[in-house]
């Protein structure tokens, strides 16, 4: 599956905000994750998604089946990282892969 869109945030810590993002979803999904700088959330249907923590930065790569559920995974990323960084103002301008 290719790429669907890609976004980089700057939240306070992303470790930790990766952290409490795979700690929220372990008991729904089976998470990848061979360090703390990576993950990778199969989301069921909506189709997986990457995480990697680069210096101050959280990069996402969502692979989505098609444009419904690209929009539907971007939605859920986001609100999630926004409520667990306690910043609605967290910005996230995904592009296409």
């Amino acid at each position: 599956m290719q790429p669907a869109s890609r976004v980089t945030v700057v939240p306070t810590d992303p470790a930790k905000l990766l952290r409490t993002l795979c700690n929220h979803w372990r008991h729904k999904f089976e998470i990848e994750r061979p360090d703390d700088t990576h993950a990778r959330i199969p989301f069921d249907d909506l189709g997986p998604a990457d995480f990697a923590v680069e210096g101050d930065a959280l990069l996402i790569t969502l692979y989505a089946p098609d444009a419904e559920a690209r929009t539907r995974l971007q939605d859920v990323i986001a609100s999630h990282l926004r409520r667990f960084e306690r910043n609605e103002a967290l910005v996230f301008d995904w592009q296409a892969a």
